[in-house]
């Protein structure tokens, strides 16, 4: 099968708004920073209206206020890829990533202790084995880096946690080889809940993954120590009331996938469901948050 590769150059202010657009019309996307700028990179499927999507993008790029980015400094490159050239491009450049003193991303074709990887080993070392498909999942994105640092120093030993947007699993999977008991993956695209089962199963915890497809907290039916949410900051905001509803006493909302520009947004969103932010974490432009519920919340 081939897939259209939707690649959007844009300066670093217009970022967000171009990940926000990308991740509301394709579900997914991969961004790396170049000389050019920020290259944001989403896929869609030759079984899918591509004709559409790509108006679809062009339209929501032009509506991108200008003081972001004028309309000539986004450019916007289409083609098409098959599925064995996208895994062969993901293994040329995806490397180890050490995220923390114990945490280390290792694509699941390469050795580790890697001799081709600056990376040093550590006898304490956890592996997370990713292997990300068409999900956009590899952890070279800083905001996936930042949660995942956020739940080595916030879950609890044997909690129960939601990854709402679980892309290749990644959070889920790191989650569960931290002590997690039980984590519900959600996603509404059914390529991630695929891989994200896929990966699951080959870290060896897929007994403790229940993966299956979800574009909202609302009504979980029981109540989680940790909802991880790496979206958009639309989508953190709206959601802050259902995690509010889904959390137990003490427990943490750690939401990532927006910028320095709508840290009032997501604070007034995060306050309104009566949360509060208790840890923060920065990387370059991008932000990632701990939020619990404030004093007097109803458990």
């Amino acid at each position: 099968m081939r897939w259209q590769r939707f690649a959007v150059t844009a300066p670093p202010d217009a970022s967000e708004a171009v990940s926000a657009l990308l991740q509301e019309l394709f579900g997914g996307l991969s961004t790396r920073s170049t000389p050019a700028g920020m290259v944001h990179e989403a896929y869609i499927s030759e079984k899918k209206n591509v004709t559409e999507a790509h108006a679809a993008l062009l339209a929501g790029l032009g509506r991108i206020p200008a003081e972001l980015a004028l309309s000539v400094s986004i450019t916007v490159q289409v083609d098409w890829v098959d599925d064995e050239d996208w895994a062969e491009t993901w293994k040329q450049h995806y490397q180890p990533i050490r995220v923390t003193n114990r945490l280390v991303i290792v694509p699941s074709w390469r050795d580790w202790p890697d001799p081709q990887c600056p990376t040093d080993a550590r006898s304490d070392d956890i592996i997370i084995r990713m292997d990300p498909g068409m999900a956009f999942g590899t952890g070279a994105h800083a905001t996936t880096r930042m949660c995942m640092i956020a739940l080595d120093d916030h879950l609890r030993p044997r909690a129960e946690m939601i990854d709402f947007g679980c892309g290749s699993g990644v959070l889920s999977i790191t989650a569960c080889k931290l002590g997690a008991r039980r984590v519900l993956c959600l996603d509404n695209d059914p390529i991630c809940v695929e891989v994200t089962a896929e990966n699951s199963r080959s870290n060896g915890v897929s007994e403790r993954c229940e993966v299956r497809l979800g574009d909202t907290l609302e009504g979980m039916g029981g109540l989680f120590d940790c909802i991880v949410a790496n979206v958009t900051p639309q989508v953190v905001s709206e959601q802050a009331p259902n995690a509010a509803a889904s959390l137990k006493a003490g427990g943490s909302y750690i939401l990532s996938g927006f910028t320095h520009r709508s840290e009032m947004q997501i604070a007034a969103a995060l306050e309104a469901a009566n949360l509060g932010a208790v840890a923060k974490y920065h990387e370059g432009e991008w932000c990632c948050w701990v939020a619990a519920k404030l004093p007097g919340s109803a458990t």
